[in-house]
């Protein structure tokens, strides 16, 4: 007895990943990991800096004051930005889901809580390290 049809081997889609913008956004959106490592690498620097006292603390800043520092913490940002908005916009998905009797929110008021909230957080950090709060 021979088999219905025949089984294929595996293969990756035309073009994947580069050919599909979803499977593009997807990498992107891993990839900016590697971007918040380093961040979170540069910020222990920083407070390295600050236990080993004055003078490594001034080197510290002059290094993020640099071209290369500058340059760097744009990226950084960006990527930071681009991690926060995607991840925002899943918990849209998220919270819009009904559970059993409980309605479901509608989609534009959690779009407006979760972006309102990230921007009023983000403008009373600055606020604070601005050193005009506290």
């Amino acid at each position: 007895m021979s088999e219905p049809f025949e089984m294929l081997p595996p293969r990756l889609p035309d073009g994947w990943w580069a050919g599909h913008s979803r499977y593009r956004r997807y990498v992107l959106f891993a990839g900016t990991g590697a971007l918040l490592w380093t961040s979170a690498l540069i910020l222990l620097r920083g407070v390295a800096a600050l236990a080993e006292g004055a003078r490594a603390w001034q080197a510290y800043l002059a290094n993020l004051a640099s071209g290369l520092g500058v340059v760097l913490m744009a990226l950084l940002l960006v990527g930071a930005l681009f991690f926060a908005i995607r991840w925002l916009r899943v918990g849209v998905k998220v919270a819009t889901v009904g559970i059993g009797p409980i309605p479901s929110a509608p989609a534009p008021l959690v779009y407006a809580l979760n972006f309102g909230g990230l921007a009023a957080l983000s403008s009373l950090l600055l606020l604070i390290l601005g050193g005009v709060i506290l």
